[in-house]
């Protein structure tokens, strides 16, 4: 166990000493748990030293490790002398794996498939952790998503709950598995909540996927017989996971922007959507896995939100330069409302079109965001766009 102190905190320690006084006082007037005591601690202002359980050069498995956000917890974790390994569906691929590999030094990286047993043993084998990033893709060409993210998820905790050196495991889940498939009257999200899916949101692929596979996890973990070592869950639900790309591949993680910028979308719900940095959330894995005070917990994943119509905005405003100045306008909610009859799809967002959508986590000590600017998020976008050649400069 590392215990890493600020450098302030020679000068704070008397303040320390007040905080620790007033928590644990408080904890046992109020009768206060001890994982509820521990985010208080987090949360102090002055009380900085934080507990890492994370040991030196551990081995962490990242599933998924060629993903927009898998990619970034593995490069995360390399920098900061993890070791990891990760999971791809296949090695056949050569030039992907070497590329893979340049941008991850010293990954090691095997085969697993979500839809397959084979190769899930050996991917746990010896790893202290586990990141299980890995999901079928929100995009049309990828059937089954509901099938593939729960078999996925099987295969991958029976593996690693049977696996004596596994430590814990933080999975990959998304807002889709809390605030979907709710009244209109509701609009106010904590992590207690799931998204309903006896309605229209359990027609919607992917929310389905999202919802039973981290359902399915909790369930395996909390079976004493499935897991008798009582190998502790976190789970991170993300909102629009935003920002550059570290792999040249993952353009479908960022095709909203892109189909914004090139006018493809014309006309834009009246959303408000809650937005995190994809560097952040990889960060936001690592302080999850490190912190044992979030063991059991789910934990929303943003860092700040704006309107789906504002993306289009920002394009126009820093972009129309490079041939980019889109004008996406934003279409009436109550006539959303008519076409959800014919929709399913629309059926599922109908509840919180033109809603403030408030999201409220209960853990906010967990994690300190750095991107913040909802303009500059969308910028950086744009930027690994160019940078990949997934947009072209048109001036």
């Amino acid at each position: 166990m590392r215990v890493r102190v600020s450098r302030r905190f020679r000068s704070r320690l008397p303040s320390i000493t007040v905080c620790l006084i007033v928590n644990i006082g408080t904890s046992l007037t109020q009768n206060i748990t001890l994982d509820v005591f521990m985010h208080q601690m987090q949360n102090c202002t002055y009380c900085e030293f934080k507990v890492n359980v994370m040991k030196n050069a551990a081995l962490y498995l990242v599933t998924g490790v060629s993903g927009y956000l898998a990619s970034w917890i593995a490069r995360q974790l390399l920098e900061q002398g993890y070791r990891v390994r990760g999971t791809v569906r296949s090695l056949g691929d050569a030039a992907r794996a070497d590329e893979l590999r340049r941008l991850l030094p010293g990954v090691d990286l095997v085969a697993a498939d979500l839809r397959a047993p084979d190769g899930w043993t050996a991917a746990v084998a010896g790893v202290d952790g586990v990141f299980h990033v890995a999901s079928p893709q929100a995009v049309p060409s990828e059937s089954d998503r509901t099938g593939g993210a729960v078999t996925g998820t099987r295969y991958l905790l029976q593996a690693a709950l049977a696996c004596p050196t596994v430590g814990k495991i933080v999975l990959t889940s998304s807002e889709a598995a809390i605030a979907y498939g709710h009244p209109r009257a509701k609009q106010h999200f904590t992590e207690d909540d799931w998204t309903v899916l006896d309605g229209a949101a359990g027609k919607n692929d992917y929310f389905r996927s999202k919802t039973l596979a981290e359902r399915l996890a909790w369930d395996m973990v909390g079976d004493s017989k499935i897991n008798p070592r009582g190998i502790p869950l976190s789970v991170i639900n993300p909102g629009f996971i935003a920002g550059p790309s570290l792999v040249p591949w993952a353009r479908f993680s960022l095709d909203l922007i892109k189909n914004l910028a090139e006018g493809r979308i014309p006309a834009v719900p009246d959303m408000l959507t809650h937005v995190v940095d994809v560097r952040d959330c990889a960060a936001m894995h690592i302080a999850v896995m490190a912190n044992p005070a979030t063991n059991g917990h789910r934990h929303f994943s943003f860092g700040t939100e704006g309107k789906m119509a504002r993306i289009a905005e920002v394009i126009a405003e820093r972009f129309a330069t490079q041939g980019y100045a889109p004008r996406a306008r934003v279409i009436p909610t109550w006539l959303l409302g008519l076409a959800r009859v014919f929709s399913s799809e629309i059926g599922g967002l109908y509840s919180k079109l033109g809603q403030p959508n408030h999201y409220e986590t209960r853990w906010p000590g967990v994690f300190r965001y750095q991107y913040r600017d909802f303009d500059q998020i969308i910028t950086d976008s744009m930027h690994s766009m160019f940078a990949h050649a997934w947009l072209a400069r048109r001036t």
